[in-house]
């Protein structure tokens, strides 16, 4: 708690105020606040990461995908300054990893394995620096569960481009999402995530208790209102079951 309030103390009050909006899910005045402090500090690692994680927030919520992408290579290069002003910062190699996800998302499979490797690289030196980041710990369990139901195909593929497949169990996908539920308890995707990797596992007692206390959760992110429709649907799926 103690470092956490010189932290706070530490910050440029435009930081501090940037990130009160964006926890108020208002974005497009969070980001006008992270943009001044650039304005002051271009070099600065927090602005920068801010940055990156506003920008990619903002993308995810855009209808028109060519709009969102612009967002996401933003919010990269931003994640990629970060690094590069302050390498043993968890928080860019963890923004470098969630935008590269994000634009995985709209790739065909086999562009999505030549991202799986970057997004292993940056989540794994976010995770060493800080071993309770919530976000780089749902993403590595993310990545465990994608690597650990990945086709034939894109396995052959992989390890006749990289010479190496992603590798990854479903019990690290739960291990470490579920680690991510207990960092932040009140994040809908995280709880709604787990409940998937419990229900490929067939626990099926275990995926209706992540859904049930996803869905009595208020939304922190803006992305975090669909989690939270895809979490009823599942449940009420579950429980007719």
């Amino acid at each position: 708690m103690v470092v956490l309030t010189l932290l706070i103390l530490s910050l440029d009050p435009l930081l501090v105020k940037g990130d009160s909006l964006f926890s108020l899910l208002k974005y497009e005045d969070a980001l006008k606040m992270y943009q001044a402090a650039y304005q002051k500090n271009s070099s600065d690692y927090e602005t920068l990461w801010r940055l990156s994680m506003v920008y990619l927030n903002i993308g995810e919520g855009l209808s028109d995908e060519k709009e969102a992408q612009k967002h996401y290579e933003t919010a990269l290069n931003y994640a990629q300054k970060a690094t590069e002003i302050n390498p043993e910062g968890d928080w860019g190699w963890t923004y470098v990893a969630a935008v590269n996800g994000r634009i995985a998302l709209s790739k065909g499979g086999k562009e999505k394995v030549k991202y799986a490797m970057v997004i292993k690289e940056s989540v794994n030196k976010a995770l060493k620096i800080n071993p309770d980041n919530d976000l780089a710990n749902f993403i590595w369990g993310s990545y465990n569960f994608e690597a650990a139901t990945l086709n034939p195909v894109l396995r052959s593929f992989a390890k006749t481009l990289f010479g190496e497949v992603p590798q990854g169990t479903v019990e690290d996908a739960e291990k470490y999402i579920k680690k991510a539920t207990i960092l932040n308890p009140g994040r809908i995707q995280y709880h709604y995530e787990l409940a998937r990797v419990y229900d490929h596992q067939k626990k099926s007692d275990e995926a209706i208790a992540s859904l049930k206390k996803a869905v009595s959760l208020k939304p922190q992110t803006r992305e975090d209102f669909e989690y939270l429709n895809l979490a009823k649907k599942m449940l009420e799926k579950l429980e007719k079951k």
